[in-house]
């Protein structure tokens, strides 16, 4: 089915993990074949902060490391203008991350890498076909929808992003 819109997904953690543990591919496999089509389609991109959080160092990798690991080239690395950006984002939001924390945490960068595409497309075009996706509380004013609204950078939780994909999932009981 075709989807309604051309959006690009720019994946958290949060939505990474929580489609992993709570639709696992065993339960619902089609929506990990959905999620590895819009990957080989280029449609969902993250934070190489986003990889390293979801992808072992080690050799033990489960389902979604490895389907992660297929796609590292959808994982963006940081740059000069995100450097910028990233100050800016926790001066007004320094509850964004967890200072006590000495590895680095992906949350601004996702945001940062968003808003220096979405500066890259206005130059071209009217409006931007990025959206965060995560689990985060949309009510909480240190959280990533918070800082998406501050930014004006489109935000989905997962049911916006199966919905805005028109994927529509049954069960069933194995035959």
């Amino acid at each position: 089915m075709k989807p309604k819109s051309e959006n690009l997904y720019c994946l958290d953690t949060s939505a990474s993990v929580t489609m992993h543990r709570f639709y696992p591919v065993r339960i619902i496999p089609d929506l990990w074949k959905q999620l590895e089509d819009l990957f080989r389609e280029k449609r969902i991109l993250s934070h190489d902060i986003v990889f390293d959080e979801i992808v072992p160092e080690s050799d033990t990798k489960d389902n979604l490391a490895k389907l992660i690991s297929k796609y590292k080239n959808c994982f963006k690395s940081i740059t000069k203008r995100q450097v910028q950006i990233v100050p800016e984002i926790l001066s007004l939001f320094p509850h964004l991350i967890d200072a006590r924390n000495k590895k680095d945490q992906a949350d601004p960068w996702i945001i940062a890498m968003v808003i220096e595409m979405m500066e890259e497309v206005s130059l071209f075009a009217d409006k931007s076909d990025y959206v965060i996706v995560s689990t985060e509380s949309e009510n909480s004013p240190n959280k990533i929808p918070a800082v998406c609204r501050h930014y004006k950078v489109r935000h989905m939780n997962l049911f916006e992003f199966f919905e805005d994909n028109d994927w529509k999932f049954t069960l069933s009981k194995k035959q």
